[in-house]
């Protein structure tokens, strides 16, 4: 018998009961055949040397922002830049300076954090100065927000006297009310209008460069976490761009898309169907294969713990009038996910604070005694704050919280400063959910943070923040075993894909993630500091050191 490939010379963590450790992996038609003895007398059209490398299974980051981190990285980076607010906008000028005067010129700027600047914000006359008379674009890291100068906000009317907020979101004014500069939420769309729908060349671009950047970093899959219509969205046609790739074999990783709730309608069909909300031709969940495929459906409750607009029961510390805000009604979210689940579709409802997630819950309670089955584990995305008594309903529910470990590094000294103490526990929780049979995912929301795997599993074993401080009780820290299986077998449970991925084991797709040393072995605070030496999807490599 001859198979494709024999992968050799490493040692493979297969995180398989059954045979917990191997030498070498046969592939055939990018799946897995055997390991070890198994392969005894099998010949292989190619023999392929890891170089002693320890491989695991490949890494899967289920909820991440890939052409949003494509464009990250051409457009002006602040991620690198903190204290003094006055480097902000010497890097502006700087970047801007080559590019020629145009209306149809956007200045666009990501990576910005205000809790890196002791709270500050830029100011948009100083933003104006930098400018050149250019509008111009900043975007928080944490996507919530913005921060815009005098002519983008000229754009969109905001320097108007009769200019209304759209709902769910907010212009920031001073007293005097004038524009600060700062946006907020749902607002960011009147200013993203104005340069988008991106087209399919700028979105197979970003694509592609994130795919590069994702691969380097051992990651085999991914959940793009919003795409189509809305803030957080590029075009209409942007699975199209996905497609594009696909038709050309040029998808470094495996790609389940959400699209957000705003690309979903009333569909016209049989009143026996009972079809609730989706695309034209009844297009849902599951349409695909193992390199692209419709994901859930993407709905937002709330904003964010860096930005204090996450929907919490309690106050923001210092803030006795800020509780957060709900980026959509309860009423409109109930009717939006009772509508995709009705109609096949599995849902992922962003929710931070511990009243967004209440929302999520009480909609997904009444799907389970409509005796709704949905087509993926229902998820609530981010899930920030979660009580001791959500805690079991969520287990009841069987519901998936995305928590994501590395926010504990970029963002956890902000979120400390922000969240009374109280609430300090029961935020962005790990050890407790395993501890209650309640399935965790690894995720990273890159850009919002760091898109490397290997800090965010660290980082679910540390438990530190950016600046070395312990982010919230020890007991919450996972060992680096828990932590792996998180950015393994829990995000291919998450994603439904249980049986195909996130082991190394016969009749499991042939996804590694190849590093230069143990991190089951390494001190926590090593992990990510480990290299990556090759990335592997389907017995193909999509990254060599």
């Amino acid at each position: 018998m001859r198979i494709d490939k024999i992968f050799e010379n490493s040692t493979f963590m297969t995180l398989d009961s059954e045979h917990p450790v191997a030498t070498k992996v046969g592939v055939l038609n990018g799946k897995i055949v055997g390991l070890d003895d198994e392969l005894d007398g099998v010949d292989a059209h190619e023999h392929v040397d890891l170089r002693g490398s320890y491989v695991f299974p490949g890494f899967n980051d289920v909820h991440v922002h890939v052409s949003w981190l494509g464009r990250t990285l051409s457009e002006i980076d602040l991620t690198d830049i903190s204290d003094d607010i006055e480097n902000v906008y010497q890097r502006i000028r700087e970047k801007s300076a080559s590019q020629e005067k145009s209306d149809a010129e956007w200045i666009l700027c990501s990576g910005f954090d205000h809790h890196r600047f002791h709270g500050q914000y830029p100011s948009i006359s100083a933003l104006d100065n930098v400018s050149g008379g250019k509008p111009l674009f900043m975007r928080h890291t944490s996507g919530h927000s913005s921060i815009a100068n005098t002519e983008a906000l000229r754009r969109i009317g905001a320097l108007e006297p009769d200019f209304e907020d759209p709902e769910g979101g907010h212009v920031v004014r001073d007293d005097a009310g004038n524009p600060t500069g700062l946006v907020q939420e749902n607002a960011q769309s009147l200013l993203q209008d104005l340069f988008k729908p991106y087209s399919l060349t700028t979105m197979k671009a970003a694509i592609t460069r994130a795919g590069k950047r994702l691969a380097a970093n051992g990651i085999t899959s991914i959940c793009d976490a919003g795409i189509g219509s809305g803030w957080i969205g590029d075009s209409p046609i942007q699975f199209l761009a996905y497609q594009e790739l696909y038709d050309a074999n040029e998808l470094l990783v495996r790609s389940q898309v959400m699209p957000t709730v705003y690309n979903l309608h009333k569909v016209q069909s049989h009143v026996s169907d009972g079809f609730g909300i989706g695309l034209d031709l009844g297009m849902r969940t599951g349409l695909g294969n193992s390199w692209l495929s419709l994901g859930p459906v993407k709905l937002f409750a709330d904003g964010s713990l860096s930005g204090e607009t996450a929907a919490m029961s309690v106050p923001y510390k210092g803030q006795p009038n800020n509780r957060g805000s709900l980026e959509n009604d309860a009423d409109s979210l109930r009717q939006w996910i009772l509508g995709a689940l009705k109609s096949g579709w599995g849902v992922a409802t962003h929710a931070i604070g511990d009243r967004g997630v209440d929302i999520a819950l009480n909609a997904y309670e009444e799907s389970a005694n409509l005796g709704i089955q949905p087509a993926l584990p229902l998820r609530i995305e981010h899930a920030g704050v979660m009580r001791p008594d959500q805690l079991a309903k969520i287990a009841r529910l069987r519901v998936v919280p995305t928590t994501q470990s590395v926010f504990y590094d970029n963002m956890g000294d902000g979120i400390i400063g922000s969240l009374s103490p109280e609430v300090i526990p029961y935020t962005y929780r790990a050890k407790s959910l395993l501890e209650n049979s309640i399935l965790l995912p690894g995720s990273s929301d890159a850009p919002c943070s760091s898109d490397s795997a290997l800090l965010g599993i660290e980082k679910f074993v540390t438990r530190t923040t950016g600046s070395g401080k312990p982010f919230g009780p020890r007991s919450e820290c996972l060992t680096s075993l828990e932590a792996l299986q998180c950015y393994t077998t829990g995000s291919a449970k998450a994603t439904g894909c249980g049986k195909t991925k996130g082991k190394i084991a016969r009749g499991f797709y042939a996804d590694f993630a190849c590093l230069a040393d143990n991190l089951l072995a390494v001190e926590p605070n090593q992990i990510s500091k480990i290299p990556v030496t090759f990335t592997v999807v389907g017995g193909n490599t999509t990254f060599a050191a």
